[in-house]
């Protein structure tokens, strides 16, 4: 398979990915997930079974961009409440203002850990699943997936911390 079939794909199929994703997302703002569609089949041209048929392809890839932009705003919803927990509900506007910099503070700080975890913080400390769970998704033993864990919420806490001290602690 090569771009050009992409490129007749995109032609003939663009549309209906286009309507998937207003129908599925209740916007019409799609644009980006359509072109990230075409351009995560062009990179997975490898995985495509001839059996299967190209629409059906596509859409089950716009789906599953769509899906995992819910699970990372569902993932920073989560962070979001748990800060809140901790805080009190009559918030001031001063402390609103310090909150949203320990959001910014947290977010950076998670972003600056390498990819493997950042993810088994997110699995494990922000979605709540179990080692096992974490183990299946992330491809590692539960041992692995646990040290991993605990090292990854210590490098965290450091970089908050360093975080904390740059701009007045937070």
């Amino acid at each position: 398979m090569d771009n050009r079939l992409i490129e007749e794909w995109f032609e003939q199929y663009e549309k209906d990915v286009t309507s998937y994703l207003v129908h599925y997302m209740g916007t019409m703002d799609v644009e980006d997930f359509v072109q990230e569609t075409f351009l995560r089949a062009l990179r997975k041209t490898t995985t495509y079974k001839a059996s299967a048929h190209p629409k059906t392809w596509l859409i089950s890839i716009a789906r599953n961009l769509v899906m995992d932009q819910y699970r990372r705003s569902k993932v920073w919803n989560k962070i979001r409440q748990v800060l809140l927990r901790e805080q009190s509900y009559s918030v001031d506007m001063d402390q609103r203002i310090i909150l949203n910099e320990e959001y910014r503070y947290l977010y950076k700080a998670i972003h600056r850990l390498s990819p493997s975890q950042r993810e088994v913080i997110i699995l494990r400390g922000i979605m709540e699943m179990s080692s096992k769970e974490a183990s299946v998704v992330m491809k590692r033993s539960e041992n692995n997936v646990n040290v991993m864990y605990h090292r990854s919420l210590k490098q965290l806490k450091s970089l908050l911390e360093m975080e904390g001290d740059e701009y007045g602690g937070i």
